[in-house]
């Protein structure tokens, strides 16, 4: 005798996390020079990018026109600020 086909059930699909449905991708591999004249070149390519950054930052918020550029670094900009109401302080004590 010949067999049906046989039934079977179809299994219930278990929960999808979020790390499922995204998964992670992996970063992209940075290989380091190993020669001397090599490792110049991105050294000096490094500095010459950062350097193009901030000319082009410059020159988007002189077209823009109403940001403002920061001169040095953020801790730079706080010392000083810290600086200025020190001194605005000390002036004021010694007027009183």
């Amino acid at each position: 005798m010949v067999q049906g086909n046989l039934k079977l059930k179809s299994k219930q699909s278990n929960r999808i996390t979020k790390k499922q449905q995204n998964p992670k991708k992996a970063a992209p591999k940075i290989i380091k020079p190993k020669k001397t004249i090599a490792k110049e070149s991105l050294k000096l390519t490094k500095i010459h990018s950062g350097q193009l950054m901030k000319s082009t930052e410059k020159l988007i918020a002189s077209r823009v026109g109403h940001l403002e550029l920061i001169k040095g670094s953020r801790r730079q900009v706080e010392k000083e600020n810290k600086q200025a109401s020190n001194n605005n302080n000390n002036n004021n004590n010694k007027k009183k």
